[in-house]
């Protein structure tokens, strides 16, 4: 059946989840069971209504790769993690947008185990990631994010 991210139902568990510090996942991309609930407009609604809750977008909404980067740019608690669609058509403008004002909201996904961990970390320091966006998509998003404490 599927939901979309800002289902009614959701928003329970967001509130705990801003409560307790700990970031939300959301999952949504071209396999989705019915693609209107591939739609990043609602992860706007939920960064708005929970401003303190991280909320990582996995696979990145792709193909809505416009309005996915857009809703990140209107919301920094906003992360995206586009992981093999990032190599997709029109991935591209994750990229960018990593490469500017989404910096600090990229993510590195391996797609595994679609795709073998080697080549997927391979693939994505060669996407044309300057170093400071590589850098922090690779581990130093994810040490703020999940408060590990890795960069102190």
């Amino acid at each position: 059946e599927g939901m979309r991210a800002d289902d009614d139902r959701l928003m329970p568990l967001y509130e705990l989840a801003q409560d307790l510090r700990v970031p939300a996942f959301v999952m949504s991309g071209p396999t989705t069971p019915d693609l209107r609930l591939n739609d990043p407009l609602a992860v706007d609604r939920v960064a708005k209504t929970f401003p303190k809750l991280p909320l990582v977008c996995c696979h990145g909404f792709y193909p809505n790769v416009a309005e996915m980067v857009t809703v990140a740019f209107r919301n920094e608690n906003v992360f995206v993690s586009p992981d093999m669609y990032t190599f997709a058509a029109g991935g591209k403008l994750y990229v960018e947008a990593a490469n500017g004002f989404m910096k600090d909201q990229f993510l590195f996904g391996s797609s595994f185990p679609f795709r073998p961990m080697r080549q997927g970390v391979e693939d994505f320091r060669a996407l044309g990631l300057s170093d400071a966006a590589l850098d922090a998509a690779l581990w130093r998003n994810a040490d703020r994010l999940l408060n590990l404490g890795l960069s102190a």
